[in-house]
């Protein structure tokens, strides 16, 4: 039996779509990341690794009990070339995060 040329690329796509359906939930840094700015309180579980997340702003404690790095931003969108890698377990108690990115 022969498969035409448009049958087998049908099937090639349709694999490579099941494919990719797969990576953003195996894609997830399992725990939380927590911000503390005065009052203001924010906990993310288990971010999605290439979401951007809002941060709290100036003088935030951030916390990444995850098991990846994150990217903080001091701009709302991570869109600044400016960037600062937090790695897991660590905790910084002062922090400028506009907004933070989830690696892996």
């Amino acid at each position: 039996m022969r498969i035409s040329p448009r049958a087998a690329l049908v099937v090639t796509a349709g694999a490579l779509a099941l494919s990719f359906t797969g990576v953003s939930t195996a894609s997830a840094a399992p725990g939380v990341v927590i911000q503390e700015n005065g009052s203001n309180f924010n906990q993310v579980r288990d971010p999605q690794g290439g979401q951007c997340y809002p941060g709290l702003g100036a003088d935030t404690a951030i916390a990444n009990r995850t098991g990846g790095t994150i990217l903080l931003f001091p701009d709302g969108n991570c869109q600044t070339k400016v960037l600062n890698p937090l790695g897991p377990g660590e905790f910084r108690p002062d922090e400028n995060v506009g907004s933070f990115l989830a690696l892996d």
